[in-house]
């Protein structure tokens, strides 16, 4: 991802196919990569909630000074969604490379989206 700053945020979206169960199955797992991720960004963590399905299966949000990050597992399907919304740009690849050794798999699709065109955005104040 470039650091143009022409846009409000990055809105990046991972699919993360073939993952490894033990590691997606429960909160304690999807505690620790989210975290990791939220650490190497160097991103501000304001709050953190987290949901533990029966028998496996977890979601996890991060509330950032930054934006959020987020995470939905179907260990059954080997499969975790993860999406992280920043208005501070970052290094796609890096964060690509730790989440393909944490869910030790290779097949990742990832997407980013810009959010809110700076040129199209007006500048207001509440009253």
């Amino acid at each position: 991802m470039t650091s143009d700053y022409h846009n409000i945020g990055y809105h990046t979206i991972w699919d993360i196919y073939g993952c490894n169960i033990q590691k997606s199955s429960f909160v304690p797992e999807i505690k620790e990569i989210l975290n990791k991720v939220v650490e190497e960004l160097n991103l501000g963590k304001v709050q953190e909630a987290y949901k533990q399905f029966h028998p496996f299966g977890a979601t996890g949000f991060i509330l950032l000074e930054e934006s959020h990050i987020s995470i939905h597992t179907w260990p059954e399907k080997e499969f975790a969604a993860i999406d992280v919304f920043s208005c501070k740009p970052f290094d796609t690849e890096k964060i690509n490379s730790i989440l393909k050794d944490f869910f030790e798999t290779n097949e990742i699709n990832t997407k980013v989206i810009t959010r809110g065109e700076l040129t199209r955005i007006k500048t207001a104040s509440p009253t």
